[in-house]
């Protein structure tokens, strides 16, 4: 009878444990993205819809931060003042010494972002990137 018990207890418990798997809440996109001089290289560029977890390793020779926005935007084309992009940032991270990393996770709803480093001057010289969130 215990067995029985103890099997019926482990069912139910793997069935809800199941559930956000089957439906796809437990799941996250992994996006590994290198920081060097002067580019965010993720390996990806598009993701679904919810919990994306940035892997960030700093391959340059200098110091950079990894910092997401959501925006209209051109990657481009986004405000700076004295020599650092102004908009709010939904989260950053860094900086990273040169051979250091970390990671960033961040819920994110379909649109476009860009992906940049803001250490003063970097984000001029070209180190930023589009993503797509669908």
């Amino acid at each position: 009878m215990r067995k029985l018990a103890l099997l019926t207890a482990l069912a139910a418990t793997a069935a809800v444990l199941a559930i956000p798997v089957a439906f796809g809440h437990a799941t996250k996109t992994v996006v590994a993205v290198k920081l060097k001089e002067f580019k965010v290289l993720p390996s990806t560029k598009v993701a679904k819809a919810g919990a994306v977890a940035f892997a960030i390793k700093n391959t340059g020779k200098l110091a950079h931060e990894f910092v997401v926005v959501k925006t209209s935007l051109p990657p481009g084309k986004l405000p700076v003042k004295n020599s650092r992009v102004t908009l709010k940032p939904l989260r950053k991270v860094g900086p990273f010494n040169p051979g250091t990393g970390g990671s960033l996770t961040v819920p994110l709803k379909p649109g476009r972002y860009v992906l940049f480093c803001n250490v003063a001057g970097h984000y001029s010289a070209g180190q930023y990137v589009g993503f797509v969130v669908k």
